[in-house]
């Protein structure tokens, strides 16, 4: 028992109202006080006059002892005030052998540590006893509790934390990004971007703990779908850890290695941000403890063998089992030992309404909300509390805010094995009415309502895919595919694994939708749809080329190509085609393909197939350096992708018409570009389009100044690419971002990045990323001091001609400053007056800054003053009508070596200070926050 003498007022008062099991409403509701005033009692912020305390006491229907304990404590005065050294709190009498997790937990909600902790362990090991726990040691300290738990078959997109915040909201209104999160949300509206919708979730959170600080609580995390998980990691990422606290549990035995979950709890244990508990079984004499006090009588020495033998050291079997010791002297005799036995004569001994309702919370497994409750079991929610209060006394139900359960999975195993299929259905069929949403679409299914379900299944896919959260809309469109598999046509079957590709691939999941893709093409094989099968077929080859195996999308496709058959299939074929020979480098041979799509696609009337087509062709004639052709075919593609909503196409088009000024040295024009598409981007959610996007924004940041900004995007990128789902975005990010590791000299790091570039670029036979990864490498060796190396990486590449021209335009001017700097000025300047020939042909203004810098260089090494100032001065211009700092920089540095030669030393000292001011502002900025 506490402490009579020491406990205060507000510790007594949580602990009485918990073990009356009232939420801190109901008691408000039976004492005539208002939730507010319990609330700031049971927190220490009120001391309670005599009148109010004996209130309290009837409405907890106190005994004569508890009462005269709570008024003991209410004379003794107000808690301890703030700066007072508050005394380690003591475990609850029935939280026997977890001294070490109390201290865990007393630590955590203090601030100390990470601020993330997480229970693992197996079902019946006492998880959710320590999460409650948790709940009542923060409310004693005044600590803001938000706690809820995960549902085992799904629902809101972004739950459990986003029900959590709907309960907040009305007392502490949070900014309209945050409405989207919430289950109410109805609107037709696009959400905002995601990580604004997580942005705003945070400043909800830190508002909410300002004044006293806020411990979030999360139970049964294994049920937690990959976009809820999203937001947790964010929101542990983003928040203030001194005022928010983080804490979860979940079932370690039924999560795989691969699984949402491990992937979230890793990556956040890796940041540093989390500390993971396992929890073991009690240890025999603990186990004995625990049983003596849930039996409330000693227990004799065959009954406690046995008990121990059979419970295994787990918390929740020992309590059950030691209150039925406690009723009947001796355990069951049959296994599963008692357990089985004491839920049923429990059960059998409730009244007919009060067993009626353990019986839907059998059947919904799982924590209900009250006003849910009350429907399905067709009763006024003010009832509710009436019907249930027998159950309570019972034990056999666990109440809070977040709504009812039966005490255990055990209860409901017992409970629905007894019942009749029939029986069974009927019941779900209530639940389903009653909860709707994705959680319905589990139990019209068991009620044997498969149109009802396969509806609240693409309901639920279509609100999660307005929200961004491709995950989970994922997930329902598989539960559909599965559902329909087994009761509905084959066409139908078809038609949801397209739309479950699709949705698997905009979340980045290329292995998962290609899987889906393959099973619609199944379906069709059967039913004999030639068209439907030529149409997936494309999109395999698609998802090939958004995966970064062309080769295989390539010979996917092959076979279906040699048959030139009228219908919308022959322009997508055409259009996966030139996609993947886009990305194996292979332009020529795209752009000819594209143009046969535009024809089809316009003999078809196809707008969709149009845009495409023009997309695709433009894209390979900008690589080709046909830059104004190019041009006219992106903004042809742009302006018909906008008439037919063809929002994807759209932002394709505008990256490629945004990458072209952009080399074309309009950096400042090309920088808004950028960010504008990356909005449109957000507002897709595609990770493979968004991930590209924000790479452009990183890449884009270097040459105008805002080197953190770039470093900040590139980790961005590679984060969204992560985990396999997008090399190719991931290589684009590790290129931009070895690039700046080296020019802030972590050489070691670049090099690192880049190796990891080349490797995917072999495996996927893109000389593209071979050769930008090597030019860059190259440079990162001239700055450690070996140039010899950059030599022999790049000299290879120089057989590559043609229509790699531009990869090899970008790579000259590397090469020529290897040369350099290996004592080669000849080689130098010859490299470097091809690579001022080529970027004047191809209009590429920024590799063209760099081949007249070097060049320079080389006829100032080879004594060639006159030549050198020309091929300086032609670099300063263009770096300074494009008014890039780092361009400026290099050409400076340049500058003051020249001027060195010309034995002008004021001039030299002016530009090297110049372009040591500018490298200095950007490599701080770069380095600012690591």
């Amino acid at each position: 028992m506490p402490d009579g003498a020491t406990e205060t007022f507000d510790r007594t008062l949580v602990r009485l109202r918990r073990a009356a099991g009232l939420t801190q409403e109901q008691l408000a509701q039976r004492c005539g006080l208002s939730t507010r005033g319990v609330g700031n009692l049971e927190r220490g912020q009120r001391h309670p006059r005599r009148v109010t305390v004996q209130l309290l006491a009837d409405g907890l229907a106190l005994p004569e002892d508890s009462r005269a304990e709570l008024l003991a404590a209410a004379r003794r005065g107000r808690r301890q005030p703030p700066g007072h050294p508050v005394p380690p709190p003591r475990p609850a009498p029935d939280l026997i052998g977890r001294t070490e997790e109390h201290a865990l937990l007393d630590k955590h909600i203090s601030g100390t540590g990470r601020p993330f902790l997480v229970f693992a362990g197996q079902t019946g090991i006492g998880k959710t006893r320590l999460l409650a726990e948790a709940a009542t040691l923060a409310e004693a300290r005044g600590t803001a509790v938000l706690s809820t738990a995960c549902s085992r078959y799904g629902g809101e997109p972004y739950a459990p934390l986003s029900e959590a915040f709907a309960r907040r909201v009305s007392e502490h209104p949070a900014g309209g990004g945050l409405a989207f999160l919430l289950p109410e949300q109805r609107t037709a509206e696009p959400a905002p971007a995601r990580w604004l919708m997580f942005a705003e979730a945070a400043r909800f959170l830190d508002t909410l703990a300002r004044r006293r600080g806020v411990l979030v609580i999360l139970d049964d995390l294994q049920w937690a779908g990959p976009d809820g998980l999203a937001l947790l990691a964010s929101l542990v990422q983003d928040v203030r850890p001194d005022r928010v606290r983080f804490l979860a549990a979940y079932r370690d035995t039924e999560i795989a290695a691969a699984e949402p979950l491990a992937d979230t709890l890793l990556d956040l244990y890796r940041k540093g941000l989390l500390t993971q508990h396992s929890l073991a079984p009690l240890a025999d004499d603990d186990a004995t403890t625990l049983l003596h006090h849930s039996a409330g009588t000693e227990v004799g020495q065959s009954a406690r063998d046995r008990v121990l033998r059979l419970a295994g050291g787990l918390p929740l079997f020992l309590v059950q089992l030691g209150h039925v010791l406690g009723r009947s002297g001796k355990p069951p005799a049959e296994l599963p030992w008692g357990l089985a036995h004491a839920v049923r004569r429990q059960v059998g001994s409730l009244p007919e309404r009060t067993a009626e309702v353990l019986t839907l919370l059998a059947v919904g497994q799982q924590r209900m909300d009250p006003d849910v409750l009350a429907a399905a079991a067709g009763l006024d929610p003010a009832e509710l509390s009436e019907v249930l209060a027998p159950a309570h006394t019972a034990r056999l139900l666990d109440e809070n805010a977040e709504g009812v359960r039966l005490t255990h999975e055990l209860v409901a195993e017992v409970v629905n094995a007894d019942l009749p299929p029939s029986r069974r259905h009927v019941l779900h069929r209530r639940l389903a009415e009653a909860l709707g949403g994705a959680a319905a679409a589990y139990h019209y299914t068991h009620a044997q309502d498969t149109e009802r379900a396969a509806q609240t299944l693409r309901h639920a896919a279509e609100k999660a895919s307005r929200q961004a959260a491709h995950d989970t809309a994922a997930q329902h469109l598989g539960a559909l595919a599965d559902l329909l598999d087994r009761t509905g046509s084959q066409a139908a079957v078809a038609e949801a694994a397209e739309a479950w590709a699709d949705a698997l691939a905009a979340a980045g999941r290329y292995d998962a939708a290609l899987a889906a893709a393959e099973r619609a093409l199944l379906v069709y094989r059967k039913e004999g749809d030639e068209e439907r099968q030529r149409l997936v077929i494309a999109r395999i080859g698609y998802l090939h080329y958004q995966r970064g195996t062309p080769r295989e999308g390539l010979a996917r496709i092959a076979p279906t190509l040699t048959e030139d058959r009228p219908g919308g299939s022959a322009v997508r074929l055409r259009l996966a085609r030139a996609a993947n020979l886009y990305q194996s480098t292979r332009y020529r041979e795209s752009v000819e393909v594209s143009t046969a799509a535009i024809v089809a696609a316009g003999s078809a009337g196809d707008e969709h197939g149009l845009a495409g087509g023009h997309l695709r062709r433009g894209l390979a004639l900008r690589l080709l350096g046909r830059n104004e052709e190019a041009l006219a075919d992106l903004h042809t593609a742009a302006a018909t992708a906008e008439l037919c909503g063809d929002r994807e196409i759209v932002v394709r088009a505008l990256t490629g018409v945004a990458v072209l000024h952009h080399y074309r040295g309009e950096l400042a024009r090309a920088d808004r570009q950028f960010a504008r598409i990356l909005r449109l981007a957000e507002e897709l959610g595609d990770r493979e389009l968004l991930s590209r996007s924000v790479c452009n924004v990183g890449a884009s940041a270097i040459y105008v100044g805002r080197w953190g900004d770039a470093r900040r995007r590139f980790s961005q990128a590679l984060e969204l690419a992560g985990h396999g789902r997008s090399p190719m975005c991931g290589a684009m990010a590790l290129i931009g971002r070895g690039g700046l590791r080296s020019a802030c000299g972590r050489y070691d790091a670049a090099a690192d990045d880049l190796a990891q570039v080349i490797r995917l670029g072999q495996e996927s036979d893109n000389a593209d990323i071979i050769c930008n990864a090597s030019a860059q490498l190259a440079e990162n060796d001239v700055r450690a001091g070996r140039p010899e190396r950059g030599v022999r990486r790049l000299l290879p590449l120089l057989a590559l001609r043609g229509e790699r021209s531009w990869q090899m335009t970008d790579a000259l001017p590397f090469l020529a400053e290897a040369q350099l700097a290996a004592g080669d000025p000849v080689a130098a300047g010859e490299t470097a007056a091809e690579a001022v020939a080529c970027t004047e042909h191809i209009d590429h203004i920024l590799a063209r800054t760099d081949a007249f810098r070097v060049q320079g260089l080389a006829f100032l090494r080879c004594g060639i003053l006159s030549s050198a100032e020309e091929s300086m001065a032609e670099a300063r211009s263009l770096a300074e009508r494009m008014a890039s700092p780092y361009l400026l920089a290099r050409v400076s540095a340049a500058h003051a070596e020249l001027s060195d030669r010309l034995g002008d030393s004021v001039a030299a000292a002016r530009e090297r200070e110049r372009a040591e001011e500018l490298f200095t502002a950007l490599r701080r900025d770069a380095l600012a926050e690591e």
